[in-house]
């Protein structure tokens, strides 16, 4: 269920929190306005971050594969969230 524009496989950017300007991924979605969010790093998929969208940027690129995978109900491997992270930093998005 996408909530304002954000939708599962999307990379985003923490505006807010401890975690300002951190890199993550989306991975599902709890209450309305809050996101789940990995890195495959310090936030793994067994145990993504919840945030609030109000506090979080998109910044436009969507893993169809890692999509797939969670639109499928299985879990991302934290080494296709690190993938897909990287190939977002690597473009300049």
């Amino acid at each position: 269920m996408p909530v304002d524009g954000i939708r599962l496989g999307q990379v985003v950017r923490s505006n807010a929190g401890r975690d300002k300007g951190n890199i993550y991924l989306v991975v599902g979605f709890s209450a309305p306005q809050e996101a789940w969010l990995a890195d495959g790093r310090s936030r793994r998929a067994a145990n993504p971050k919840r945030k609030n969208v109000r506090h979080i940027s998109v910044l436009g690129l969507i893993d169809k594969g890692v999509a797939a995978k969670l639109a499928g109900g299985l879990k991302a491997d934290d080494e296709d969230i690190r993938q897909a992270i990287k190939a977002c930093v690597c473009t300049g998005e």
